[in-house]
């Protein structure tokens, strides 16, 4: 009795290994909507990182994490940190390409992971198609990485679907113009605070 089960158990954990290496690799998750502004604007807010944390799923959730811009405020190499000791840990959000009024790549770092994360931008004659996603590659022998990965749309879809919403809702308050820079809590170090 006890071989046959030490047999059943082998064999699903078999089975776990050999479907895990018929996952997908890489992941791409993505959430847009439409939003009624021009993409001038957007591609302003979305280009400064000290305006994330005015329409950010994550920050809403958690304003007690420490904030700070490293770098320029705007464009390539402007970097949100943050640190926080009771949820998702430190991470870094910097952006590594940009593209007036089309795109911007961004590169997170959250522990050991690293994703690549994106804003595209699609004029139309209602709005700007707004586009938040993310590309992640995991290992050839990250079996776990790959089962998480399917979990990936569900859980991070619907905070890309929110920080949508929330910053439809930020533009929208700025009356179709790019919104005054946040000013700078204590808690918000942003070490680039004066550059524009």
């Amino acid at each position: 009795m006890l071989r046959r089960l030490l047999a059943i158990m082998l064999a699903i954990v078999i089975t776990i290994i050999l479907v895990g290496f018929f996952l997908p690799r890489q992941f791409t998750i993505q959430r847009s909507l439409l939003i009624e502004q021009p993409p001038e604007v957007i591609f302003a807010v979305l280009n400064d990182m000290r305006h994330f944390n005015q329409w950010s799923p994550w920050y809403a959730r958690d304003p007690d994490a420490g904030y700070r811009v490293e770098g320029p405020a705007q464009g390539v190499g402007s970097t949100l940190v943050w640190s926080d000791e009771n949820g998702s840990g430190a991470g870094r959000l910097q952006i590594v390409e940009s593209r007036p009024f089309e795109a911007i790549d961004l590169q997170m770092e959250l522990g050991d992971t690293e994703a690549d994360t994106f804003y595209q931008l699609e004029p139309g004659s209602e709005g700007t198609r707004v586009t938040w996603g993310m590309r992640v590659e995991f290992g050839t022998f990250d079996l776990t990485g790959r089962y998480i990965g399917l979990m990936l749309p569900g859980m991070i879809g619907k905070d890309y679907r929110e920080g949508l919403e929330r910053l439809a809702s930020y533009l929208e308050q700025a009356g179709g113009q790019v919104p005054e820079v946040p000013p700078v809590s204590a808690d918000e170090t942003l070490s680039s605070a004066g550059d524009d």
